[in-house]
């Protein structure tokens, strides 16, 4: 079972107030997306690797991927208006001999080879499946700023990337969803709109988005440990 992985890197990043896209921005010596390209490269059950970039940085991008993205196929594509637009493009420029997708946020950087594999292997038993966490703080529904209820988080997760899955189920996913006019935040539940079952694989707390500027500070914290743990091992 060999799987396309597509790291969706075609946002803008707005929320981080940034003048260049977020992944594109330096973490530790190279850029953010650069982290994914790596784990995605070295992961044993990827196959090949498309890059979704936004319009304007697509050469800046596919000069990454030829950096990075070490021993395996890797194509650049454009990404689309939304990150279902810019999945889909991943999707269709996919090598049509692997039948699988991993989806991965490159705003996540800390993703590890590790559980890439062990995420597909998953999928492949259930027929598909994401990575997750589990919520550890208490959570609750408020309306107005006001508290209406709290909720059990023991049944709660957050869902987290890559997520993976046949690439025909992601296709009728698609087709559901058309159909409905549902709009999916993720891969998961455009999965789930059309009646498909998803497992939940619980890796590393480090599998966080940078979305704000408190995000990226952390996000550099944890890429300044992480080289020093592997200078130290080399």
């Amino acid at each position: 079972m060999l799987v396309t992985g597509v790291i969706a890197a075609g946002g803008t990043g707005k929320r981080l107030g940034e003048k260049i896209p977020k992944q594109f921005l330096d973490l530790e010596g190279k850029p953010v997306i650069a982290w994914s390209l790596e784990a995605f490269s070295f992961a044993s059950e990827i196959g090949e690797v498309i890059l979704v970039s936004p319009v304007d940085h697509v050469e800046q991008a596919r000069e990454y991927a030829e950096k990075y993205c070490i021993g395996k196929p890797v194509k650049v594509v454009e990404g689309g208006k939304t990150r279902q637009e810019s999945v889909r493009n991943g999707l269709d420029a996919s090598s049509k001999d692997l039948n699988w997708i991993a989806v991965h946020d490159a705003a996540r950087p800390f993703i590890t080879p590790q559980e890439i594999d062990s995420i597909c292997l998953m999928a492949r038993d259930v027929g598909a499946a994401i990575a997750g966490a589990r919520i550890v703080d208490t959570i609750k529904e408020v309306h107005n700023q006001i508290i209406t209820r709290t909720l059990d988080r023991s049944i709660l997760v957050s869902a987290l990337t890559p997520q993976v899955c046949r690439k025909d189920d992601l296709l009728s996913a698609y087709e559901t969803a058309s159909q409905t006019g549902f709009a999916g935040t993720d891969e998961a539940s455009l999965l789930e709109n059309a009646g498909m079952i998803v497992a939940v694989y619980f890796g590393s707390s480090l599998n966080f988005k940078i979305t704000t500027p408190d995000d990226l500070e952390i996000a550099r914290a944890v890429a300044a440990h992480l080289q020093r743990h592997s200078a130290d091992e080399s």
